[in-house]
């Protein structure tokens, strides 16, 4: 018995731990907690009443000694571990481990929330005051900037804040600016850090600029938002990011309207009068922005872009009378041919900065740079595709006979097909300021089949963010699809907790404790 004896109280502090554990880290479930207490407890009264002689002798001895400065050191780590961790939550900081930063915000969301001006709050208006999933992103949100701040409001205990913010809907977010509760903000009823981020842009922003779409020659329609070739997502994304977005009919106006901050001509397949051209080209002489997206010639569906390959060219671009074909490699079927290429490299400039994400450019016609640019004139290449691309020449026989191959007509890889243009007017002759001009060699690049794909929405917007003047608003953008989370209530997360964390464990311990005992013994 008294062999035994010793066991019991090693026993006992061991379940005892293990129950003072649960107790402090978990509170849910509490039947783990309570079966540790008692038969620690129970373990340790057993060891004391079967030991009570030796007991006497232990704490005069020199094994007391030992236990003391056991004790000592014991106490002192206890202590370093709080003084660890008192210095860290004044220094709080966020570390995502996850492969997809799915508890991280994007770069956009990260530079609006830094670059607040004045503080943000944000009222969140749930049943009973209280939401998991929108504490956890206000706090993310917060966690960027001091002048960010958030509160769980709930509706029928405060019905003059509901009134005042104009909220009907339950689960709205409304994004009150400047330190003023007068009601007039931004209200949001989609709980995802894109929604919130592209109200918190609406909100701060005291102007919208305005991007004219140019209209009537068949051009990509931005009020389409069902066709894949209509240009209706990247229209909301636009607006999402505080642009005005509007049609324009220059064959009807006697020139680019003065408020027009930037024009978007996206592949035009009918003729562009002279007059509209002339428009464009004055409108750049005078500090405008512009961006020219190119379809390729195919026989059974001709376009005529010759005024738009000529307003490029005056502006340093050469626009290839060919289409980029790349090889892909298929699964069980080897290399094919490609007319939606990759794109992975990407020139020097302020579109791309830090930009090495991949986008896909369909039906795209190769770029150059004019040879003799005029002085003042900049261009740079922006998107390259792979060294297994070329340019084809060959248009007749790739689309009636679906072949292709490198010839010694066609240009070898990698191929431009963005190239931007920057013009130092006064050096051109034109006046003072800069005209800015983004060349796209395909303009199926943002229709709604393909700008959702990959990237191609950020390098769009990352474009019209530079011609616009909004530079520090380059960045990637949320991703509208995010990775799933497995959410535990309290409760839940207790007992996963004590079975998954604790039980094994504290099992394998006790297993191991009285193997060793009984070789010892």
């Amino acid at each position: 018995m008294r062999r035994s004896a010793a066991l019991y109280g090693i026993l006992g502090l061991v379940l005892l731990t293990f129950g003072l554990v649960d107790y402090f880290i978990s509170s849910g479930f509490r039947l783990f907690v309570w079966v540790n207490l008692v038969g620690g407890v129970f373990a340790i009264v057993l060891w004391i009443t079967s030991s009570r002689s030796e007991l006497s002798s232990i704490t005069t001895g020199r094994s007391a000694r030992y236990g003391a400065n056991a004790a000592i050191y014991s106490i002192a780590f206890i202590g370093l571990l709080v003084a660890v961790n008192y210095i860290s939550s004044l220094h709080h900081t966020r570390l995502d481990l996850t492969t997809e930063k799915v508890y991280s915000l994007s770069s956009q969301s990260v530079n609006v929330v830094k670059g607040l001006q004045k503080p943000l709050k944000l009222y969140g208006f749930f049943q009973g005051g209280d939401n998991p999933a929108a504490r956890e992103l206000y706090e993310t949100f917060a966690y960027y900037s001091p002048k960010l701040t958030y509160e769980l409001v709930d509706p029928d205990k405060h019905p003059e804040l509901a009134e005042r913010f104009k909220v009907s809907v339950m689960g709205t977010t409304h994004l009150q600016y400047g330190g003023a509760d007068s009601g007039e903000g931004t209200n949001v009823t989609d709980l995802s850090e894109e929604s919130l981020t592209n109200a918190i842009i609406r909100a701060t922003k005291s102007t919208k600029k305005v991007i004219e779409f140019l209209d009537g020659h068949g051009e990509a329609d931005p009020d389409d938002a069902d066709g894949q070739n209509g240009y209706g997502t990247i229209k909301k994304d636009l607006e999402g990011e505080g642009y005005e977005v509007r049609k324009l009919e220059l064959a009807q106006l006697p020139k680019v309207p003065d408020d027009a901050n930037l024009v978007v001509v996206a592949g035009p397949i009918k003729p562009i009068g002279q007059h509209e051209i002339d428009a464009l080209n004055d409108y750049l002489k005078h500090g405008g922005r512009m961006i020219a997206m190119y379809r390729p010639q195919r026989p059974d569906n001709p376009i005529d872009e010759t005024a738009m390959v000529k307003l490029a060219a005056d502006w340093g671009v050469k626009v290839g009378d060919d289409i980029v074909v790349d090889q892909v490699v298929r699964l069980f079927e080897g290399p094919a041919l490609g007319l939606n290429p990759f794109v992975q490299n990407y020139g020097d400039h302020p579109i791309t900065k830090d930009f090495k994400q991949r986008t896909v450019f369909p039906m795209a016609r190769s770029l150059t740079a004019e040879p003799n640019l005029k002085a003042g004139m900049t261009v740079t290449p922006i998107a390259m595709t792979s060294d297994t691309s070329w340019a084809e020449v060959d248009l007749d026989t790739l689309f009636r006979q679906q072949k292709a191959e490198l010839s010694a007509k066609d240009t070898r890889g990698p191929i431009d097909v963005v190239m931007a243009v920057d013009g130092n007017l006064e050096q051109l002759g034109f006046g003072k300021g800069d005209a800015r001009v983004v060349v796209y060699g395909s303009a199926e690049f943002a229709d709604n089949q393909y700008v959702t794909q990959f990237f191609n929405r950020d390098f769009f917007i990352n474009s019209a963010d530079w011609l616009t003047g909004e530079e520090n608003s380059i960045s990637i953008r949320p991703r509208s699809i995010r990775a799933s989370r497995f959410r535990l209530t309290e409760g839940q997360f207790s007992i996963v907790f004590a079975f998954a964390v604790l039980l094994l464990p504290e099992l394998l311990l006790i297993i191991g404790i009285v193997v060793w005992w009984e070789r010892r013994n």
